[in-house]
């Protein structure tokens, strides 16, 4: 049982953490919003790894927000880490990565703000809350019942 929540945990949290630095190391864009999107897709990833049947079984509870939130704080820390090292900045017509320069703490601490903190919680938290139409969506392309 534990070994199955941390492997959607991290799956979940893996998968967001990817798709925002990809975002940002290909757009070259730190924008709330991407936080937001990262927040999101993790809280997709929670609710599909879930393995919800035909009837609504995710409970409100603290312990559910606070799990998606946790989740979404660790896909924006994932994030981060992919742009720590795969993200290049050009001086002198020279690319370089932050590795280079900066540890990953000082990295993190330097540039990750309350905004975008807020923001990767905030999509956890819409997907927590839409996780019965996420779950009948993801049924539905799956082959099974509509509810």
């Amino acid at each position: 049982m534990a070994l199955n929540i941390l492997i959607k945990t991290v799956a979940s949290a893996g998968v967001g953490g990817i798709i925002y630095g990809i975002v940002v190391i290909l757009l070259n864009y730190f924008a709330p919003i991407v936080g937001i999107i990262a927040g999101f897709i993790s809280g997709v990833g929670l609710v599909v790894l879930s393995g919800q049947d035909d009837e609504d079984n995710m409970d409100i509870s603290p312990v559910n927000l606070l799990y998606f939130a946790g989740v979404a704080i660790v896909s924006l820390l994932i994030g981060y880490i992919i742009i720590y090292y795969f993200k290049t900045e050009i001086i002198h017509g020279m690319p370089y990565y932050p590795k280079d320069f900066i540890t990953l703490t000082e990295f993190i601490l330097s540039t990750l703000r309350i905004p975008d903190i807020l923001s990767t919680i905030i999509g956890g938290l819409i997907a927590f809350s839409l996780s019965g139409k996420i779950s009948a969506v993801y049924r539905y392309f799956r082959g099974g019942p509509p509810v």
